[in-house]
């Protein structure tokens, strides 16, 4: 199907273009035609019949420049096409030279319409020249920004979206034709460490294999050092977007969340790997297989191998990794001390924003967020929200945020287990779930998308790639 559309869109631009020059030629020629008739008329002399050819040649030689510049072809339509313009010209010239100039001057002087004609010739020929060089310089422009949008085999489109470790993109396979998510690397963050890290984002996220994490397709280097990775393309809401435009969600529908994002979390927990990262932000909420209300975990940005031993080139004593506002208190003291627990706290404070509309707590400053996160108990979430909420999802949402990580679960399976046996009279049904995306979907995509163009930008990019500088694996 997407081959017989290209090539539906490849017939029709043919006709376009045979259309154009069509009309093109043929207004040309019934100018020439009506310039012929009014100079018969007026001519009374011979500065007459010169001021009719001067005027016919500007005036056709005029339009033949301008198509050249506003239509996009190649030079050798374009000299073609401004070739056969000019030589209607010419002829129109030699006819209302042949008209306006008086029957006994003519007689005299039978040369005056060829050598009108050649005068207007010497225009053309610098018309057709003129044409064909800003075809060229407009067309290879064209191709340069054609190739500059091409990465790999991913042609980019728009920019969807920006994370601490890159930009995103949305692209399309050049032979697959499928959307697919480019992330980035921008020159300006492209430090040796920002870029091994980034490499080993992709590395370690394209081992995971379940199906509430982003999967990942591919990945390498531009010529010119850019590092990207190709990934599935998600339409969907982040939670950020979710609570942001249609505020607190239902406990059954939390309950429904936070399970697909404890699975997705202990498959990595289990290979040895945090993300150090979940926040509503990095949660894409979207309907996958016709099946709505799926979970993908995005953004393994900060991912860090906690069996393996620490890597000083990818990481900084003293660097505070994360968003402030998921922050478990053991990576505000000690970083590198940080394991799956810190997971459970932020997946904690996501479960309390889904139920509140409101993070844990709020801060105005990093030093303020990071004090209370050290300090400061929550208030249980039903003190803060009208609807009732099962004791067990409240009980286990404060487990998560318990400022000691051992008197957290102590892994991403507990809390699964315990969503599944103990908060029963929270079942979040697919019907439920297809309602929702069929009734109040649309407007709060309509308000994210409006949002996101505020702060886009406009147009596809194209990248070269480097395969010989291709990280391995």
């Amino acid at each position: 199907m997407a081959r017989s559309g290209s090539s539906a869109a490849v017939v029709r631009l043919a006709q376009l273009r045979w259309i154009d020059a069509g009309g093109l030629l043929t207004a040309m020629a019934l100018y020439g035609a009506v310039a012929e008739a009014s100079s018969f008329e007026r001519a009374v002399a011979v500065q007459s019949a010169g001021a009719e050819v001067y005027l016919t040649a500007l005036i056709m030689l005029g339009i033949t420049l301008t198509h050249a510049v506003i239509v996009p072809l190649d030079v050798r339509a374009t000299f073609w096409l401004s070739s056969a313009c000019c030589a209607i010209g010419v002829a129109a010239a030699y006819l209302v030279s042949l008209v306006s100039v008086p029957p006994e001057l003519l007689a005299a002087k039978p040369w005056l319409p060829a050598n009108q004609a050649i005068f207007v010739s010497v225009w053309a020929l610098l018309a057709v020249t003129v044409s064909s060089i800003a075809a060229r310089i407009i067309h290879g422009l064209q191709q340069r920004v054609r190739d500059a949008n091409e990465i790999g085999q991913y042609v980019l489109e728009e920019r969807i979206g920006e994370g601490g470790m890159g930009v995103v993109y949305l692209a399309r396979h050049a032979l697959l034709r499928r959307p697919t998510a480019v992330k980035l690397l921008p020159p300006q963050r492209a430090g040796e460490q920002a870029v091994r890290r980034f490499e080993q984002e992709v590395r370690l996220t394209s081992a995971l294999t379940h199906p509430n994490t982003i999967s990942i397709f591919d990945f390498g280097r531009t010529p010119e050092g850019v590092f990207y990775y190709a990934m599935e393309y998600l339409d969907g809401l982040t939670l950020e977007d979710l609570v942001a435009h249609a505020g607190p969600q239902p406990p059954a529908r939390v309950v429904h969340i936070l399970k697909q994002v404890c699975g997705s979390l202990s498959e990595a927990h289990e290979s040895g790997l945090i993300h150090r990262d979940i926040k509503p932000a990095n949660l894409m909420l979207c309907v996958r297989g016709r099946v709505p209300d799926q979970i993908k975990v995005l953004d393994f940005g900060l991912v860090k191998e906690f069996t393996a031993p620490a890597d000083v080139g990818l990481s900084v004593d003293g660097a505070l990794l994360g968003t402030p506002a998921y922050l478990a208190p053991e990576s505000i003291l000690d970083p590198r001390r940080s394991d799956g627990r810190a997971d459970l706290y932020a997946l904690g404070a996501v479960g309390y924003y889904l139920l509140v509309g409101e993070p844990v707590f709020e801060s105005r400053t990093l030093v303020e967020a990071c004090v209370q996160h050290l300090h400061n108990a929550p208030v249980p979430p039903s003190q803060r929200m009208a609807g009732p909420i099962p004791a067990a999802l409240e009980q286990l949402v404060l487990c998560c945020l318990a400022k000691a990580p051992e008197a957290r679960p102590a892994s991403a399976l507990e809390p699964l287990r315990l969503l599944d046996e103990a908060v029963d009279a929270a079942q979040w049904k697919r019907g439920d779930a297809e309602r929702w995306w069929r009734e109040r979907a649309p407007e709060v995509a309509r308000a994210v998308k409006l949002g996101r163009q505020q702060g886009s930008t406009p147009g596809p990019r194209t990248i070269a790639v480097a395969l010989d500088r291709r990280a391995e694996g």
